[in-house]
């Protein structure tokens, strides 16, 4: 299914703390982080991205200039990751415009095709300072208390499973624990797809996911999902996930293929909702039902639920169910 330190509201954060195992000092864990400024930013997003929504009078300037970035960016949500990485590290309004002002001039977006990257970001982020005041008297105070209660979700039903799940899901995927903490920032409303993983400053993987897109154990799968984007962009070439895309590069298939991005997400989805079903709530359904992303992906779907599921269950090798999966993807449409 979108990165690095900021000051925060920290009374909830450490309410979560208290409620979760003490993990080992090399063990990967979750670090949930939340600002205003990060929520009013994806807000803006959200509400950009929704024609018939009803937009605050404040926050329209705000949502035009994070709706005309948006299409400049060719409206892609992972096209945002150069301006969304630099977020982390903003308390408020005027230290996006501070962190924007360092972006490039120009991006291209596609090779051709280039936008003024820098004029459009620091726009938003002057539309963001001008929204703030009326943001944080007005919408913000609700907000926290809608993170908050996403807080003490995890707090009370995922947290004390998290050390044996991320055990679990790291071994299924062949992942040597690289001992990360991984920063989560929770937000109210984002565009679709309502989380997502962008590599901020370091390259280091940071998620944001929003907590009204995801209900009970969802959110504990979508987190995790997340946080797997961020252990694949720390560990490369040493997991499953790797070792899939390896083989579909010897059929000929490479990262501007859609299968190549596509099957190894999918396995993501797969392997995130069994993990979530092994070790915190046996009766998860995969967000990929309920979200339909399944019946979106179609057969790929299929053959990877249905093959990795024989390998988990100790029925197919793990190369023979990821041969399986080449074999799927390959196979004559």
């Amino acid at each position: 299914m979108r990165p690095l330190g900021l000051a925060f509201v920290l009374t909830l954060i450490a309410n979560l703390a208290s409620a979760q195992e003490t993990p080992a000092a090399t063990a990967t864990r979750l670090d949930f982080r939340e600002t205003p400024v990060v929520d009013l930013f994806f807000l803006s997003r959200a509400l950009g991205a929704d024609a018939s929504a009803e937009v605050p009078p404040a926050l329209a300037a705000a949502v035009k200039a994070a709706h005309e970035l948006n299409g400049a960016l060719g409206g892609a949500f992972l096209a945002w990751g150069p301006v969304a990485g630099l977020l982390p590290g903003c308390d408020k309004a005027a230290d996006v415009t501070r962190a924007f002002a360092e972006l490039p001039e120009t991006f291209e977006v596609r090779p051709g095709t280039s936008l003024k990257l820098r004029e459009h970001a620091l726009a938003l982020a002057a539309a963001l300072e001008a929204a703030e005041p009326t943001f944080l008297a007005e919408i913000w105070p609700r907000h926290r208390e809608e993170i908050g209660a996403a807080h003490a979700r995890l707090a009370e039903g995922f947290a004390p499973k998290e050390a044996a799940c991320f055990a679990f899901h790291l071994e299924k995927l062949g992942m040597k624990d690289p001992g990360l903490s991984i920063p989560v920032y929770l937000t109210v409303h984002a565009p679709f797809p309502g989380a997502v993983t962008y590599r901020g400053v370091g390259g280091r993987g940071v998620c944001f996911v929003s907590v009204s897109d995801a209900e009970g154990s969802q959110l504990f799968e979508t987190v995790l999902h997340e946080a797997t984007h961020a252990l694949d962009v720390a560990l490369p070439g040493a997991s499953v996930l790797e070792d899939l895309r390896a083989r579909l590069e010897k059929v000929g298939l490479g990262p501007r293929d859609a299968v190549y991005r596509d099957l190894p997400h999918t396995l993501m989805f797969v392997q995130a909702a069994e993990s979530i079903r092994s070790t915190v709530e046996p009766k998860h359904e995969d967000y990929g039902v309920v979200s339909r992303y399944y019946e979106r992906a179609g057969p790929l779907a299929d053959a990877v639920r249905g093959l990795w599921r024989d390998h988990l269950e100790g029925r197919l090798t793990r190369d023979e169910a990821l041969d399986g999966l080449v074999e799927a993807a390959v196979a004559p449409k």
